[in-house]
């Protein structure tokens, strides 16, 4: 930003010289328009980093903030970064240092899944790496989309964004019941895994007026038993593939089971809900909170 101020006024001094030592003839007026031009497009050419996200929702951020064609590369998995074609410099975990530095990278952002090895390595060619945790809440995702927001120069599309998700989650918030429901969020199976309390994926659960069950659980690892045994109110299961389809099939056989009985067993889409964006969350939200309406009542 102060890059952007500063070319600013070297516009406005230039222009002012200008019209200051030369008549305003036509010419004149040409060459001011010339040289305001090309000052212009130097400082949008100045203001332009290249960026290499390692992590699917960083890239997915990248692209609700407009930046896209700054991305220089990205990994295997950044289906949108994919599609357009951008250069892939890693799988979901291992980075090609190599092919990332040959494309000459201003930024490089990175979640903690990326090792501490990689980050250092990456840091020794001069490359400035922004490595982001994890969030634990939606208060945290919005920091951390801020937090982008200003590294690439859009922080006003980022509070945009911002607010209009809380203003739509408030809104939820007013419309669904608080607590009245059990909620199972399994996020894996062999062994199963559930959404845990401290997370961002339980905010899902909260603010959909539901409980989460797994109250009691550290590691996130569970047993069908226990879940039978807790007789959830309802059940969402995120897309594993065909894994997903069979643990929805799975749930359905046990026909005392409250979620079971009610049909309320959900397969929720896993590139959203897992993913930690302001955009994601409260479209997954939405989806939750509308699978429910029919019955939001009882």
């Amino acid at each position: 930003m102060q890059n952007a101020e500063c070319i600013n006024r070297l516009i406005a001094h230039s222009a002012f010289q200008l019209s200051k030592n030369m008549n305003t003839s036509g010419k004149s007026i040409t060459l001011i328009v010339v040289l305001l031009l090309a000052i212009t497009f130097g400082a949008v050419a100045a203001n332009k980093q290249r960026i290499i996200s390692l992590a699917p929702s960083l890239t997915k951020n990248i692209y609700y903030l407009g930046v896209q064609e700054q991305l220089a590369g990205c990994t295997s998995y950044c289906t949108e970064a994919v599609a357009d074609n951008k250069e892939i410099v890693a799988s979901a975990i291992k980075v090609n240092i190599e092919k990332t530095v040959s494309l000459k990278p201003d930024l490089i952002l990175v979640t903690t899944i990326t090792s501490p090895e990689t980050i250092e390595l990456l840091q020794k060619f001069n490359i400035r790496v922004e490595v982001f945790k994890t969030p634990k809440n939606t208060d945290e995702i919005f920091e951390q989309f801020e937090r982008i927001g200003k590294l690439v120069n859009r922080e006003e599309k980022a509070s945009e964004i911002i607010s209009e998700t809380r203003h739509k989650i408030e809104e939820i918030k007013k419309l669904m019941p608080a607590g009245n429901k059990d909620v199972f969020f399994q996020i894996g199976a062999e062994p199963i895994f559930t959404v845990l309390p401290g997370t961002f994926m339980n905010d899902y659960i909260t603010f959909m007026g539901g409980k989460n069950i797994a109250t009691d659980v550290r590691t996130g690892a569970v047993s069908r038993e226990s879940i039978i045994a807790k007789n959830p109110d309802i059940i969402f299961i995120v897309t594993m593939g065909i894994t997903g389809e069979e643990e929805y099939k799975q749930w359905q056989t046990f026909k005392d089971m409250k979620a079971t009985s009610s049909e309320k067993i959900f397969i929720i889409d896993a590139d959203k809900a897992c993913s930690p964006t302001p955009v994601t969350f409260i479209e997954t939200l939405d989806t939750m909170v509308s699978l429910l309406k029919p019955t939001s009542h009882e």
